[in-house]
């Protein structure tokens, strides 16, 4: 069983109140959708009129965390309660799907790019792959707090 001190104590609840790795969990989650929904796009390279996909996260995660009022505080019942400033709101956000009707350079109505599908996909691992290594940091601390403590 593992003791936590003082200090440890500090730095995990820092690392609880944060909120962060519900937003990295969410990232996560949205780069994932937004992985199958290009490859959708790529498929459909060569489909006469048919229109891509785009998938829409960063702009509602603003929203959420610039609105002060989706902060609730926690009422605190006993002294050895950890205290939350966690965002209810964050839980609630899902990505949006959105199809891209802008005209199309192409004869067949397809407003496929393939050079700009295959960069999105290039953009999008580096996303995916760096919320990863956020979320294993985040891990690593939460273990550092528990067994250093």
């Amino acid at each position: 069983m593992y003791k936590i001190g003082k200090e440890g104590m500090k730095l995990l609840d820092k690392i609880l109140n944060s909120g962060s790795e519900q937003v990295l969990v969410k990232a996560m989650d949205a780069a994932s959708l937004r992985n199958e929904i290009i490859a959708n796009n790529i498929a459909n390279v060569d489909t006469p009129g048919f229109k891509k996909s785009e998938v829409n996260f960063a702009e509602k995660i603003r929203d959420v965390l610039g609105n002060e009022k989706t902060h609730v505080k926690m009422s605190l019942t006993d002294k050895r309660h950890m205290m939350s400033s966690k965002s209810p709101g964050i839980y609630a956000i899902q990505p949006e799907i959105n199809p891209c009707d802008a005209s199309s350079y192409r004869n067949d109505g397809n407003n496929v790019d393939i050079d700009v599908e295959m960069a999105e996909l290039a953009k999008n691992k580096i996303y995916y792959d760096a919320m990863g290594q956020s979320i294993s940091s985040e891990i690593k601390l939460l273990r550092m707090a528990i067994e250093r403590g």
